[in-house]
């Protein structure tokens, strides 16, 4: 990284504000659990944005697939019994 800190503006940065993206120094730089942040303003408003964000959806795997494969059980279970009941009529 090539650029210089924001808030000391001496030292070459080391990492990028989680929050703002602007460059900062390794002296400079404030860490938390949550990363690497230019100042405790930005930590603080990472933290509010994190606390406003709903958790990501978690999807099952293969609930697509599975809802085709009961589709057509169901469409050849309708019509066995439109079959059944006489109302198909299947001829060779």
């Amino acid at each position: 990284m090539k650029a210089q800190c924001i808030v000391c503006h001496e030292r070459p940065a080391a990492f990028l504000c989680v929050q703002c993206h602007k460059p900062v120094c390794d002296e400079c730089a404030f860490k938390d659990e949550n990363g690497v942040f230019c100042s405790r303003e930005c930590a603080a408003r990472y933290r509010s944005y994190k606390q406003t964000q709903r958790p990501p959806v978690r999807r099952r795997p293969g609930g697509m697939l599975k809802g085709v494969i009961v589709g057509i059980v169901m469409a050849v279970l309708a019509a066995l019994a439109a079959w059944k009941l006489g109302y198909l009529q299947i001829t060779p």
